[in-house]
């Protein structure tokens, strides 16, 4: 696989779009077989991450995000960086400094 580049700035060379639109068009391109051994990984901003686990979703894909809250005392006494998280017995509140910062896409979003 080739090193791809997605921007909306229109910069030639590289696609005219955001990374979740090139992230489609590749895995649109791959066979089941291929398919079947994408694992998705991502960093970025909340709104990126996202529409990450949304495309991961939609092509049955294990997605994990790292997630980039303040972290304010980075050793989970202030609880300045907790996240809702879904988990067998409902809700869950989770501090990104401690319980993270990686996450499975599933519980977060």
């Amino acid at each position: 696989m080739a090193c791809m580049l997605a921007s909306v700035q229109n910069y030639d060379g590289v696609y005219q779009g955001y990374v979740t639109d090139l992230a489609k068009v590749y895995l649109d391109s791959l066979s089941a077989d291929e398919l079947a051994q994408v694992e998705v990984y991502s960093c970025g901003p909340h709104p990126m991450l996202e529409a990450v686990a949304n495309l991961a979703k939609e092509y049955n894909l294990p997605c994990q995000v790292s997630l980039e809250e303040f972290m304010a005392c980075g050793v989970g006494g202030c609880a300045g960086c907790v996240v809702e998280v879904q988990t067998d017995t409902g809700p869950a509140m989770k501090r990104v400094c401690v319980d993270g910062p990686i996450f499975d896409a599933t519980i977060v979003f």
